[in-house]
């Protein structure tokens, strides 16, 4: 069985332990899941400055586990310097991000990308152009500030608002710290939402079934 770390990038602990919450109902048959969250640089992650704060203390945990682990999973979904992180190890690195915009397009669905705040657009429009998506972007859509509502209250209002504006076929969650929120979003809207951390355990999953199928055929 191969070994799986999901990754916080953040310095919220509280997001971090939310990770791996859910991630204990999703029930992986190839991987063992494991789960980290980086000691230093920002706690929330929405710029390019915060991007680059966040590189120290991935890499740390990289290069430090790189022998203990098959597959490392980047938790956040802007995926902060994730070619950058590529490059100090074989081993593969998912980006949360990468994984739910291509999974969306693979299915020939169009998107909506529920982000954080109003400051990440810009950073999801260049990242879904970086990954040759923006064909299948549709809208960049985010909460409402201040409001007296539960976040997956906030966060239907926000993907009802974005599909009002600009109809999409799918709704893509673009932060980690929306993680377990998907099934109740797409349970009001009768469309595919996808949850960056749930697809990346999924093709990290699958490729280790692969992995074991060419194993019993060689």
């Amino acid at each position: 069985m191969l070994k799986a770390l999901i990754i916080n990038p953040n310095s919220d602990q509280e997001m971090t332990s939310k990770i791996k919450e859910v991630i204990d109902l999703f029930k992986t048959e190839y991987i063992k899941v494991y789960v980290a969250g980086a000691n230093s640089g920002p706690k929330f992650v929405f710029s390019e400055e915060t991007i680059k704060e966040t590189f120290d203390g991935v890499s740390k945990i990289i290069k430090e586990n790189k022998e203990n682990y098959d597959i490392f999973i980047l938790a956040c979904h802007l995926d902060p310097n994730l070619f950058e992180l590529r490059k100090l190890t074989d081993k593969i690195i998912l980006g949360i991000g990468e994984c739910s915009i291509l999974f969306s397009k693979m299915l020939g669905k169009t998107y909506s990308i529920i982000g954080s705040s109003d400051k990440t657009v810009k950073l999801k429009i260049d990242m879904t152009n970086r990954y040759g998506a923006l064909d299948g972007l549709v809208d960049v859509g985010y909460p409402k500030e201040q409001t007296n509502n539960e976040l997956k209250d906030d966060l239907l209002n926000a993907s009802i608002d974005s599909l009002n504006k600009n109809e999409a076929d799918s709704i893509v969650l673009g932060c980690a710290g929306f993680v377990g929120i998907d099934a109740f979003i797409e349970s009001h809207l009768k469309k595919d939402v996808f949850d960056g951390i749930i697809v990346s355990m999924m093709i990290a999953d699958n490729y280790a079934k692969y992995k074991y199928y060419k194993l019993k055929l060689s």
